[in-house]
């Protein structure tokens, strides 16, 4: 179309006419003259071909949807009407990536292939962090303001969690007391021990049961040590009862319990605040991963590798020529 617009104006005429008269006057008889409808043939021609396409597409189901396939070839729709023939040259891209997708040949071999890829990759990063970091400032300017509220945020997002939650610290909670007591259980018997000694030594009966001849000092010794032993068995059986397995169900109920009464109590005070300070550090600690860009980490592995690929060849060279300079001298 471009030429033909060419070969509108006079000059352009006159020269085709000057150097080339039999062919300029058979394009203009049968061509120039007939342009429109040359193009009208070629528009039904491209049009027909579309949609015999479009209908394969759909028949095969192709795409997830019927209408896909119009927006994804828009350059075949787009490029069947006059003036905008240009935009078919796009099959040609779309053509080597099918081909490339089904290992008919490998794009990644071509450095252009590779730079635009790498170009994709960083607009991609870019305009996707963008567009988290909006969204999460959003979120925590939202909860700053009091615009949602705390109490309704902590039901959204602890709530159906509770369960789990509860079970989860349960089981922590059980560990460290297993692992704390087996560590501390003999300065937990030596402390039941002071205790005991200092109680005894300060109790009246006690000092009466000692005045006794005899028998006093032995008996009072004897009730001592019975009181100690006693006193550690219940510590005992209470630590390793609470810490048993048998018992997780309960322990998991309070601190289900203590979870309700913390976070959803009607008679709260402060929680506010704590649950704005809370969420606002895991927000702005999830802002801080996804600003880190990950396109940088890796072209600088990648200069990292390039760099000692260099040193490896540099001292290969440096060994070869050391080699030679030896077979030289010998």
């Amino acid at each position: 179309m471009t030429f033909n617009s060419l070969f509108a104006t006079e000059i352009v005429q006159n020269f085709l006419f000057a150097i080339a008269e039999i062919p300029a006057s058979w394009y203009k008889d049968y061509i120039f003259d007939n342009f429109y409808i040359i193009e009208i043939c070629f528009m039904v021609f491209y049009l027909l071909e579309f949609f015999t396409s479009w209908w394969e597409a759909y028949r095969t189901k192709t795409y997830a949807k019927w209408y896909f396939y119009p927006f994804l070839h828009f350059y075949d729709l787009v490029g069947s009407f006059p003036g905008m023939n240009f935009f078919r040259l796009l099959r040609i891209f779309a053509m080597l990536f099918r081909w490339h997708s089904h290992e008919v040949i490998n794009l990644e071999e071509l450095s252009v292939y590779r730079t635009i890829l790498h170009i994709k990759e960083i607009v991609v990063e870019e305009v996707s962090d963008a567009v988290v970091i909006n969204v999460l400032e959003g979120v925590k300017d939202e909860l700053k303001s009091g615009s949602y509220a705390n109490q309704q945020f902590m039901v959204d997002v602890v709530k159906p969690y509770q369960e789990n939650l509860s079970f989860w610290i349960s089981r922590k909670i059980m560990h460290a007391m297993q692992e704390a007591y087996a560590n501390k259980k003999g300065d937990l018997e030596n402390y039941v021990s002071i205790l005991i000694e200092d109680a005894v030594n300060e109790n009246e009966e006690i000092k009466d049961i000692k005045k006794v001849p005899v028998l006093g000092s032995y008996a009072s010794s004897r009730l001592e040590d019975a009181i100690s032993d006693i006193v550690f068995k219940v510590a005992n059986d209470l630590f390793e009862d609470i810490s048993s397995e048998k018992n997780e169900l309960i322990l998991k109920d309070v601190v289900y319990e203590m979870i309700e009464g913390i976070m959803f109590s009607k008679t709260k005070q402060g929680n506010e605040k704590l649950v704005q300070e809370l969420a606002s550090s895991v927000i702005d600690e999830v802002i801080s991963r996804v600003a880190v860009k990950q396109w940088q980490m890796r072209e600088q592995m990648w200069e990292d590798k390039q760099q000692k690929d260099l040193e490896e060849k540099r001292k290969q060279r440096e060994q070869f020529i050391h080699h030679n300079k030896q077979n030289d001298d010998s």
